[in-house]
C-alpha cells in the first residue's frame, strides 16, 4: 500500500464530493499547504469513509483562503484515509482493518503506512493534530483525548465543552500523534448535518490563527468531562434489530437507543431484549477485561443496566455495530488540577 504525497492541491481535490475523491486521490494520500507560520497544523480526515464532514469544511476553509488571495496563516498537513470505501459511503470493506485502529503497531499493510505517516510528521514539527470524525447516532459535538497534558485539553476545549476521555481502543490516530504533539480527536454530529461542516470548519480556522494552544481558558464552570470506561460489543454472528417485535433477531435494543448519548442513565434501565438466551452482550474495560456481569443484567427476556451510566456512541446502524461495536459507557470525569480546568 502506497502513501500518496502531494506538495499541491491535486486536480479537482476542492471540488469533488467526498465519494468522488478517488478522481484525484488514487488511495490513502498526504496534502501539503504552505503557511506563514512553517509548524503544520494536521488534520485527518476520511479515516472512516462515510464520515464526510471533516473533507467538507476543510474543502471550504481552503476555497476561502484562495478566494480572498491570502495566504494560510499556517502550514497544513492532511491525510485523507479510506478513499476506497468513500466512493460507497462505507465505513470500512470487509477485508480493510479500520483505518482509526492501525496506529499503534502492525504487520499490515496499513500499520506500514501509519508508521510512515506518522514518521514524516514527526520530522514536519507539527504544531498540533485534530483526527475528523462524525457519529453514527445522535450525540452532540464533542472532542476527545487520551492524555491530559494541558494543551491537549485547552485545545479540546476550543472545539467544544463536552469532553471524553479514553485510552482505549487502541490504535487510534490521535493517541499516536500526541506522543509528540498536542492532539484530539473531535466528533462532529451525524454526516448530513451542515451545522457539523461549519462548526468543523470555524474550529479549523480558528486553530489555523494560534500562534500558541492557549494556556488557560474561561468557561470552566460549563465544562462537561467524561471517562470512557467500557464498549460494549455484540457477537461477530448475532442478529440484531432495533424494535420489540422483531423476534426473529438474536438481540433487539430500543429504537431511540442513540437519543439515550450522553444522558445519565440510572440503574435497572431498559436498552433491549435478548431473544437467543445462548449468546450474550460483551462489554470490556480500558483493560480489555470482560466486565459483562457488573453492567448487564438479563431480566426474562429484557437486557437492563445495572448500574448508573453515561453512554456515548450508541449507534441503531447495524453493520456499524458489527464492525465496531454498539457504544461506549460512560462516567463524569474531574480533570485534574495540572489541566488548568
Amino acid at each position: 500500500m502506497k502513501l500518496n504525497v502531494f506538495e499541491s492541491v491535486p486536480d479537482g481535490f476542492l471540488d469533488l464530493l467526498p465519494n468522488e475523491l478517488f478522481k484525484a486521490l488514487p488511495g490513502p494520500s498526504l496534502i501539503r499547504f504552505q503557511g506563514k507560520e512553517k509548524a503544520p497544523l494536521f488534520l485527518a480526515t476520511l479515516l472512516h469513509g462515510n464520515e464526510p464532514t471533516g473533507i467538507q469544511a476543510i474543502q471550504k476553509l481552503i476555497k476561502k483562503y484562495r478566494a480572498e488571495d491570502r495566504m494560510l496563516p499556517r502550514s497544513l498537513d492532511i491525510f485523507v484515509g479510506n478513499v476506497e470505501a468513500a466512493k460507497t459511503n462505507e465505513r470500512r470493506f470487509s477485508h480493510q482493518p479500520d483505518y482509526n485502529r492501525i496506529w499503534s503497531g502492525g504487520s499490515l499493510p496499513e500499520n506500514n503506512l501509519a508508521r510512515e505517516v506518522i514518521s514524516i510528521l514527526k520530522n514536519r514539527g507539527v504544531f498540533a493534530s485534530i483526527d475528523i470524525h462524525n457519529t453514527s447516532g445522535r450525540n452532540p459535538h464533542y472532542a476527545c483525548i487520551n492524555r491530559l497534558d494541558t494543551p491537549i485539553v485547552n485545545l479540546a476545549r476550543l472545539f467544544s465543552h463536552t469532553l471524553v476521555y479514553f485510552t482505549r481502543p487502541k490504535g487510534v490516530l490521535s493517541s499516536a500523534m500526541a506522543e509528540f504533539c498536542p492532539s484530539i480527536t473531535i466528533e462532529s454530529g451525524l454526516p448530513a448535518d451542515p451545522y457539523g461542516v461549519q462548526h468543523v470548519f470555524e474550529f479549523l480556522e480558528k486553530c489555523l490563527n494560534l500562534q500558541q494552544i492557549p494556556p488557560d481558558l474561561d468557561g470552566k464552570e460549563s465544562l462537561y468531562a467524561y471517562h470512557s470506561i467500557a464498549r460494549i460489543y455484540v457477537p461477530q454472528n448475532s442478529r440484531i434489530g432495533f424494535d420489540a417485535d422483531s423476534r426473529d433477531k438474536d438481540f433487539c435494543f430500543i429504537d431511540n437507543l442513540d437519543q439515550q448519548n450522553f444522558s445519565e442513565l440510572p440503574e435497572n434501565t431498559l436498552v433491549g431484549w435478548r431473544y437467543n438466551t445462548k449468546m450474550k452482550l460483551s462489554v470490556m474495560d480500558e483493560k480489555d477485561r470482560e466486565l459483562e456481569s457488573q453492567f448487564i443484567e438479563y431480566n426474562d427476556k429484557e437486557i437492563r443496566l445495572k448500574r448508573s451510566v453515561v453512554p456515548s456512541m450508541f449507534s441503531t446502524q447495524e453493520k456499524i455495530v458489527h464492525q465496531d461495536c454498539l457504544g461506549y459507557l460512560m462516567e463524569r470525569f474531574a480533570l485534574p488540577a495540572t489541566a488548568d480546568c
